[in-house]
């Protein structure tokens, strides 16, 4: 088995969108029950198309391990009639520069011995949910709700977070450090895709929006009942 990833190229966000929904799902489970493919998981760059450093078109990739010649058989002649698809195009680790000879190898090589199979590993289980995610919910969820009547808590995609975290054994500290870290991480991005200016701007405004909160919470407390609570 070797690492390998196959980018495609679609003609506007919206075949993209449409390869997302209407290829993958069946695709992954071909992969899976295919001897030819070990693991893998897929990115798709659509939401970032209206930022400088975005794609000018769709844009998605599978990175996989697994026999790329037997992929690319048993799925070339599907990619070939996606209608929307421009072009596609195989890149096999071992014939980089770097010339890896496993996706765990590149994994551990980039990100360290244990963060790489962390991540190897943790991969594949978020395109599993991400699939699942786009055969459940038609349309795109937000990211964070308003609070309505009808969504009093402003349920959206970032409750996946808590809720993944909690049946996965973490408590609100431990939530309160991956929130903490993952916005630390998101501004070393946007510094490196959008700038450091860009990076110093959203710091502020988180930075005033939370200041802001105290506010909002010692009303919160004054109003409700707190300590009294005996399950999470």
């Amino acid at each position: 088995m070797a690492g390998a990833d196959v980018e495609f190229r679609l003609e506007s966000l919206e075949d993209e969108e449409r390869f997302v929904r209407e290829y993958l799902p069946d695709a992954w489970n071909r992969f899976e029950a295919g001897d030819f493919w070990e693991t893998g998981w897929f990115w798709a760059y659509r939401q970032f198309a209206e930022y400088d450093s975005g794609p000018d078109c769709g844009l998605v990739r599978i990175v996989f391990e697994g026999d790329p010649d037997a992929i690319v058989e048993s799925e070339a002649n599907r990619w070939n009639r996606f209608d929307g698809l421009e072009s596609w195009n195989l890149r096999r680790y071992e014939e980089t520069e770097e010339g890896y000879e496993s996706l765990l190898e590149q994994q551990r090589d980039v990100k360290g011995e244990i963060g790489g199979e962390w991540e190897y590993r943790l991969k594949p289980l978020t395109a599993h949910f991400a699939l699942s995610y786009l055969r459940e919910f038609g349309e795109e969820l937000p990211a964070v709700a308003e609070h309505s009547d009808e969504n009093r808590p402003g349920i959206g995609f970032w409750t996946m977070y808590h809720d993944a975290m909690v049946q996965c054994g973490y408590n609100w500290y431990d939530e309160n450090e991956a929130c903490l870290k993952g916005m630390k991480n998101r501004l070393k991005s946007l510094a490196s895709y959008e700038g450091a200016d860009t990076a110093r701007e959203e710091y502020d405004r988180l930075l005033a929006e939370w200041e802001a909160y105290w506010e909002e919470l010692e009303t919160w407390l004054d109003e409700n009942p707190t300590g009294e609570a005996s399950e999470p």
